[in-house]
Formats: structure tokens, sequence, C-alpha cells
């Protein structure tokens, strides 16, 4: 039960993406229908749902809706720079705002504000000739994604688990952000998916074993096959410092298990508080 109202308390209310897509389709609706002519990225062929509220793994504190927008690059020599995409999207979506659009500072996605509603990350992409997206890498370089074989790859892996993945990915994104968020959120959730059938019926047992898993390690290779170990990211120190966090969480989630096998409920309840956060219910809320 415990478990279960902490998995509710952090979910984002399903009316937080409801009013992002409706701006989506607004803004897509908006691009299609005043082409631009004077520039070589006017052919904009469609969007889609990407990220933690694709796969249903967002939390409350942290996340952004995530949307590819898809160009068609053409034969422009524009398109050998990533840049020149990101910008010509930012300028329509300026436009059409009247200057609520900024490209993030790394020049990988635009964000979109609606104060006091959503803040929407938009990717532009463009259909790769191998396959997959390329998308903005950052200062003009392109990376590859490929949203179907990372949707494939994680159905398959919830459908192998014997908990409810989605809410339990979010359990662990939400000791992440309350330890100070290092780990990247699609990192995570390929760690989560990669030990998806070994954590058994259990969320307290599951949340002992991927402490356990990934005290001896942090590296996951990308599912879809684009980016390599996805724990690259990461500087020394900073592999140093979540190690250590997580051979510390192993520990208390193991007294936390240890209490609930014992039938010390309250001792229980209190320690799964220490390990997730104030999010997790206290003994008198349940």
């Amino acid at each position: 039960m415990a478990f279960s109202h902490f998995y509710e308390s952090i979910t984002p209310p399903d009316s937080y993406l409801q009013l992002a897509m409706r701006r989506v389709r607004k803004l897509a609706a908006d691009i299609t229908r005043v082409p631009r002519t004077d520039g070589p990225w006017n052919a904009f062929l469609g969007y889609r749902l990407m990220g933690s509220y694709a796969r249903r793994t967002a939390i409350r504190q942290s996340s952004d809706v995530d949307v590819m927008f898809e160009f068609a690059a053409g034969d422009s020599p524009h398109a050998l720079d990533s840049l020149s995409l990101l910008t010509y999207l930012e300028e329509r979506l300026s436009e059409l705002l009247g200057g609520a659009a900024n490209s993030s500072r790394m020049r990988e996605v635009v964000s979109v504000f609606f104060p006091g509603e959503v803040t929407i990350d938009i990717l532009p992409c463009i259909k790769g000739s191998r396959g997959g997206y390329l998308f903005p890498g950052g200062f003009g370089r392109w990376e590859v994604t490929d949203p179907d074989t990372q949707n494939s790859y994680f159905k398959e892996r919830c459908d192998v688990s014997r908990i409810n993945l989605s809410k339990f990915t979010r359990g662990i994104k939400q000791w992440n952000f309350e330890n100070g968020g290092i780990l990247r959120s699609y990192h995570l959730e390929a760690m989560v998916a990669e030990v998806a059938d070994k954590l058994g019926d259990d969320y307290s047992i599951a949340t002992f074993r991927f402490y356990e898993t990934y005290a001896e390690g942090l590296s996951v290779q990308d599912p879809a096959g684009q980016q390599g170990d996805l724990s690259s990211y990461l500087t020394p120190c900073q592999r140093k410092a979540v190690s250590a966090l997580i051979e510390k969480y192993r520990n208390k989630a193991r007294f936390a298990v240890t209490a609930q096998d014992d039938r010390r409920y309250t001792q229980a309840v209190e320690a799964w508080a220490g390990v997730y956060g104030p999010s997790f219910p206290s003994p008198d809320e349940q």
C-alpha cells in the first residue's frame, strides 16, 4: 500500500500531458499552415511524443514534455550543420509565440514555455539515410536516435517484468532527483530495463536488487544501438559519487526489507522514506 501511494504521488496528472499535446498540435498546425520560403528548413513533416512521457516514466518534479518535430532536409547545404535547423525552429516558434522559445544551452533542443502551464522541449530531426533520425547533438553536430527501436525494447522489458516497470522506474527517478539528479533520465530508464527480469514481484525487493546490481558499476549500453555506453557522460568524480550513493542506499534498502520481513511495518515504512525521500508516505498516512 505504501508503494502504491508513493508511485501515485510522484506521477504527473494526465491533464498535464493532455494540455502539452494540445499546445503541440497547435504549434504543428501553425508551422504547417504558414510555411517559410526564405530558409532551407520549410518542409515540416510531423511530430511525435518522445522521452519519459512516451514511456510513462515521467515524474512530477523534473519531467518536461519531449516532442520530436521532423523536417525534410532536401538538398540544402545547410543540412550539413544541425545548428541551422535548430536556429530555424527557434526563430519560427518565437514568431508564433512572441518570443517564448529558446534553444538549450548545449544547442540540442528548443524549449517552449507556457508560464503556469507546461514546458515543452522540441527536438528537431531529419530522417537518417541509414535509419533512425538525425538530431542536433550540440554546437552543430548531428547525433542519431531511433525511437522505434527504443520503444520496442522498453515494451519487451516491461513484458518480462513481474512488477509494473514504469512505476518502478518512476521511483528510481525520484530517488535520483532527491539526490541531486546526477544520472540522466534515459540512462536510468535503461538501467532499470536491463534488470527487469531480475527484480522479482515485489517493489521493495526490486529496489534492493536494483542497488545491488549497480553497486558493481553504472555502465549500460544504449538499447537503440546508437549511443554506446550510456554512462559515458559521467566524470570520474561523478561516477565515484553515484557509486557511493548506490552503496549507501543498498544498505538502507536491505534494512527496510529486513524490517518488512520481521513485520516491523512502521520501521519498514520509515526506512523506505529514508530511501525514496519525503514523497514516500509516512506511517500515519497509510
